[in-house]
């Protein structure tokens, strides 16, 4: 089923993403110039075709649900995308260099695209081209040129060098640490929240036995499907995350994200930056390769002094 199908109109699309960055029909239809009831209606229309709610509407106003976080999580990443290509065949006359690139969504959404503006302004003639998935990156990295790959999931005929550490460290945004605590030291009257990822490779339980580490049972939980939500959750002061340093490195040196346990955990493993070949010395690949090595370095190593690491195999 091809997506014409499986909507009732592009313009529908249009209209959630309005309304899922505002939050509010009024304000959608006037960034859209047209009127609060025909996004109601667009809306409306969408929920109905795809059999299932997207917002919830109360009194206090609106949020999205579930569903509503997993489309806005794709449309946050294909709009941009979109208007990316658009801008490029706008200065086709001009051609430079592409590199395709095999990542995440959440490595995309959390950690590159906060430093695109820094990246086109060390490559102002490149181009770059995306290949992504809501979970964690497998199989070969070819059509694409470069991958983020853990360095169990890099294929024996791909060249690889490792990027970041598999670090673990429990993450929550400031305002909700002021508002609750650490996990381990909560403020008096608070309960605290977990975000947690639907299918886990490294679940909750695995990190706080390898820390050492105790939090009461039964705590509420949010369950999500896309480990870029988890993070968007615990920005969003929702919970408490597992944050994995190659994806986070961006957020916690710069104070959008703060450990919420004094330990984390390192499990020996690492990520790697995978090519179906060795790239060849300055090439665009090699450039952009080494770009993310030192962005990545840099913010790791502000990371170090915030919490203690445990030291153990994963598997």
């Amino acid at each position: 089923m091809t997506l014409r199908q499986m909507i009732p109109s592009t313009q529908s699309l249009f209209a959630f993403e309005a309304a899922a960055r505002t939050l509010n029909f009024t304000d959608a239809g006037r960034a859209l110039n047209v009127t609060q009831p025909a996004i109601s209606k667009s809306i409306a229309a969408l929920e109905s075709y795809i059999g299932c709610h997207l917002f919830v509407r109360s009194k206090t106003g609106l949020s999205l649900t579930r569903e509503g976080e997993l489309l806005n999580s794709a449309i946050r990443l294909s709009f941009p995308a979109l208007e990316n290509a658009l801008k490029q065949i706008s200065r086709a006359k001009h051609v430079g260099p592409m590199v395709q690139l095999s990542l995440s969504t959440a490595f995309v959404t959390h950690w590159l695209m906060p430093q695109l503006e820094e990246l086109k302004g060390a490559f102002p003639d490149m181009s770059l081209g995306f290949s992504l998935d809501i979970g964690e990156m497998r199989g070969p990295v070819a059509p694409a040129d470069l991958g983020l790959r853990h360095e169990l999931e890099v294929n024996p005929n791909e060249f690889s060098i490792p990027f970041a550490p598999e670090w673990i460290l429990a993450v929550a945004s400031p305002e909700y640490i002021d508002r609750h605590g650490t996990l381990d030291a909560p403020k008096t009257g608070s309960q605290h929240a977990l975000v947690k990822l639907d299918q886990p490779r490294i679940s909750w339980n695995h990190f706080l036995e390898q820390t050492g580490q105790a939090i009461p049972e039964g705590l509420p939980e949010l369950r999500v499907p896309d480990y870029s939500i988890v993070l968007q959750q615990a920005l969003n002061g929702k919970g408490v995350a597992l944050g994995f340093a190659s994806a986070i490195g961006y957020l916690v040196s710069n104070g959008l994200l703060r450990p919420a346990l004094p330990v984390s955990w390192q499990t020996g493993f690492s990520y790697t930056l995978t090519s179906p070949e060795p790239p060849i010395i300055d090439s665009s690949v090699d450039q952009i390769s080494n770009w993310i090595k030192d962005q990545s370095r840099t913010q790791l190593k502000q990371m170090e002094s915030l919490v203690s690491i445990s030291r153990a195999r994963a598997f």
